[in-house]
């Protein structure tokens, strides 16, 4: 079992050309922090020295620095100055884990890459991971799991840095099988963490409702905030138009709950009484719906040309 870690003390000049990037897949590309570390080095230079280890002869393999090895390249430098890491494979990777632990500059999802690769590249059992990187089982059981739960475009995304680490930490709470429409969803919506937090925690109380939340996720991840308007929504209208609007956009969202709520619910489920007044319950919001439906279509002329979709926008 490799253990030994020793980080050489005086820092060194490296040619670009002789650095390796085998454990680059490990890392997630954020181009926030690119553009940040490219702007410092153009104007500052290197204030610190990138991590190396030579695993094969002439090739220094890059362990901590990639943001600044891509800058450097975009820079034109020939060098960069780097601190040589003695050590095998195996710790190489627990060395990417150590080298960015205080800072807390690597992610839960990077560091579910490195113990998944450990696992399933290396072949080491968890509780030999747990020791190697000085970590309880369970915290390796949950990032093998992390890995393991969230499908591959998922992953790739996350490693092109098209998509936040934090929201594959939210896909991973579903199966994999439904991952993909999610996913979809997201990206076509532009959901936030906390939107698509909430859109999966109502596919995980009402999973019948698949169709219906993801067709508009907004209407769930913010029925608990009130509705949610747009500094634009509201232009142009009036006290009466604008009171009107607010009641209707309101009303909009307590329908699309009270339909999620229904879609999990039978009345096959209650005892007669309960049934009874579902049923009479019910009826009377019918009506109401309708009597609305009428008043809507009177003002709006016979709503020609006029759809739900186009009223929200």
């Amino acid at each position: 079992m490799e253990r030994g870690i020793h980080l050489e003390s005086e820092p060194e000049p490296l040619g670009i050309t002789k650095i390796g990037e085998r454990f680059r897949g490990l890392r997630i590309v954020d181009p926030s922090a690119e553009r940040s570390i490219l702007g410092s080095m153009r104007q500052y230079g290197q204030l610190s020295p990138v991590v190396v280890c030579r695993l094969e002869a002439g090739c220094d393999e890059l362990l901590d620095g990639f943001k600044r090895l891509n800058a450097a390249r975009s820079l034109s430098l020939e060098t960069l100055t780097v601190r040589r890491l003695t050590a095998g494979p195996r710790a190489c990777k627990a060395a990417m884990l150590q080298l960015n632990r205080v800072g807390r500059s690597i992610s839960s999802m990077e560091e579910a890459l490195v113990v998944h690769s450990l696992c399933h590249d290396d072949g080491l059992s968890q509780v030999e991971i747990a020791g190697l990187l000085g970590r309880h089982k369970s915290w390796v059981s949950r990032r093998v799991a992390l890995i393991a739960r969230l499908c591959d475009e998922a992953q790739e995304r996350i490693r092109l840095g098209l998509l936040p680490a934090s929201l594959g930490t939210e896909l991973a709470r579903l199966q994999r099988h439904n991952q993909q429409q999610v996913l979809e969803a997201i990206v076509r919506h532009h959901l936030t963490w906390r939107e698509t937090r909430k859109m999966v925690t109502a596919l995980l109380n009402a999973p019948r409702s698949v169709a219906l939340i993801l067709g508009d996720p907004r209407a769930f991840s913010g029925r608990q905030e009130g509705v949610a308007l747009s500094p634009g929504d509201e232009r142009g209208l009036g006290p009466e138009a604008k009171t009107l609007f607010r009641a209707l956009l309101g009303y909009e969202m307590t329908c699309l709950e009270t339909a999620l709520t229904l879609s999990g619910t039978t009345l096959a489920g209650w005892g007669n009484e309960e049934a009874g007044k579902l049923r009479l319950a019910g009826g009377k919001v019918l009506a109401a719906l309708a009597l609305v439906e009428q008043e809507l279509h009177t003002i709006m002329g016979g709503g020609d040309g006029i759809s739900a979709q186009q009223g929200r926008a």
